[in-house]
């Protein structure tokens, strides 16, 4: 199989079901929002997904990608058992650590993530929560690496969809943000059962092997601190929000970023099939072009999709929801690109785990989220939660940059100043729209067209090539 086309299967595949569970609870979140009209009861649920997000890398340990790389290492089954059983084991102690610590502090995280301590039982639903979300990512694992897709596509769907019918039916019944909270600890208890079926001999054949833990260690710990540096990316705006201006605007925050995250599509479409592609390719004689590529493509589309949709910012926020909800409008545009940029983040600073440098991953985003930390601090007292999207920006902007010089550097990666430009004029629109200097539906226009332009060769290229693989499949037929 060519290397375009492993890419571009894991791409739709795996990646399918990623946006299926993204497009689901996006076309049911304005009847989630008619049904909640309070914003706050929609913060609190958003502070939940919160917790359970700080807690669950914390619980992984960096293990999860730590594992996939080590799948990889030897031919050999018995030592592939090993990883997998190896990995799954340290995940579930830890998690049960974990989920003990939040039990018996609640009120102190209660007080940490709310301001109050009145909302001490969401801080025991989110510690039950984590045990169940930080298993499933080992149990889970083996259907990715054995390119099981079928399995991944129907399972997630179900989830996906069973996670927010539960949840609307709760609701109606009177059960406010705790619907949503139920909901979610269900589902993730019922895939866990679903895929430790399907995936058991990968736990129950192999062994825990102190060598295997060492190796999973010297990758995985590292990158605990780059998975919390994502939670504070995602999180401690949420977090500042609730504690400077309340959980009414947080709802009004989560709603904006939950539709801006429909950038998520492309995102985790890719990080469905990245994975999988980016280990198996990794001793390719011409990695580093191939990567390098795959960056700039993955770019560009961001980069045109963006351009496409930000026009229609207000139109899409008065469409789908009433009252104090379409707000959310006002952070759309910048919650938008950020995922497209965590996305170019990953493939570039996939490179340090290849090389086993993974603590360079680290470094280059903790810089970004430093940032983003402190410009949280002093702009969402100064002009609200404009100012944490503002900053989640930046940082995430700040973290690419500095990943794709040190790559660079290391002669692990290639950029091309076309990309450059690319990006520069897809700023430039931003910062033309902030300060509405020009007509915005204009100069998106105009940009995405010198982007095409720049690109023009590669497009023909690309559709030549997908004619090509058409009209043999229809000869194969």
């Amino acid at each position: 199989m060519s290397r375009a086309k492993l890419f571009l299967e894991n791409f739709f595949a795996y990646g399918f079901i990623n946006v299926l569970n993204k497009i689901v609870p996006l076309l049911l979140l304005p009847v989630v929002t008619r049904l909640l009209p309070d914003t706050s009861a929609f913060g609190i649920f958003d502070m939940f997904s919160v917790i359970v997000g700080f807690a669950t890398p914390l619980a992984i340990l960096g293990l999860y990608d730590a594992m996939f790389r080590e799948f990889f290492e030897k031919n050999d089954q018995q030592y592939k058992y090993d990883v997998t059983t190896t990995a799954q084991r340290i995940i579930l102690l830890s998690s049960i650590v974990l989920t003990i610590i939040l039990i018996l502090f609640n009120s102190l995280f209660s007080e940490l993530f709310f301001g109050t301590q009145e909302h001490k039982d969401i801080i025991v639903y989110s510690a039950i929560a984590v045990i169940f979300s930080a298993n499933l990512s080992p149990i889970r694992a083996p259907t990715r690496m054995l390119n099981r897709r079928k399995v991944f596509v129907i399972s997630g769907l179900v989830g996906s969809v069973g996670n927010y019918l539960i949840a609307i039916l709760l609701i109606g019944l009177g059960y406010s943000y705790y619907a949503l909270i139920y909901a979610s600890i269900f589902i993730n208890i019922i895939m866990v059962l679903f895929f430790w079926i399907q995936n058991k001999q990968f736990f129950l054949k192999g062994k825990f092997d102190k060598k295997i833990a060492k190796e999973l260690f010297k990758i995985g710990l590292p990158l605990v601190p780059t998975f919390l540096i994502y939670w504070v990316y995602n999180s401690m705006d949420r977090i500042m929000i609730t504690n400077f201006l309340g959980t009414s605007e947080l709802g009004i925050y989560a709603i904006g970023a939950k539709i801006a995250h429909i950038s998520q599509l492309i995102y985790m479409a890719f990080a469905g099939g990245w994975q999988y592609f980016a280990f198996s390719t990794m001793k390719d004689e011409d990695q580093v072009d191939l990567t390098s590529r795959v960056f700039e493509y993955l770019g560009i589309i961001s980069f045109a999709f963006f351009l496409l949709i930000l026009p229609f910012n207000q139109l899409i926020f008065n469409l789908l929801f009433e009252g104090d909800y379409t707000k959310g409008s006002i952070v759309f545009p910048y919650l938008f690109l950020s995922p497209l940029l965590l996305m170019l983040f990953q493939v570039a600073g996939n490179q340090f785990l290849v090389v086993k440098k993974s603590y360079l991953s680290t470094i280059s985003l903790s810089i970004g989220a430093g940032l983003n930390v402190l410009l949280n601090y002093f702009l969402i007292p100064k002009i609200g939660i404009v100012g944490a999207a503002l900053a989640t920006l930046i940082g995430y902007v700040t973290s690419v940059i500095i990943v794709v010089l040190i790559t660079q550097k290391m002669k692990l990666f290639k950029i091309k100043f076309r990309f450059i430009a690319s990006s520069v004029l897809v700023f430039l629109n931003i910062i033309i729209m902030q300060l509405k200097l020009y007509n915005i539906y204009l100069t998106s226009f105009l940009f995405l067209v010198i982007i095409i332009l720049m690109y023009h060769k590669d497009i023909k290229l690309l559709a030549s090539k997908f004619r090509k693989q058409l009209k043999n499949q229809r000869t194969a037929v």
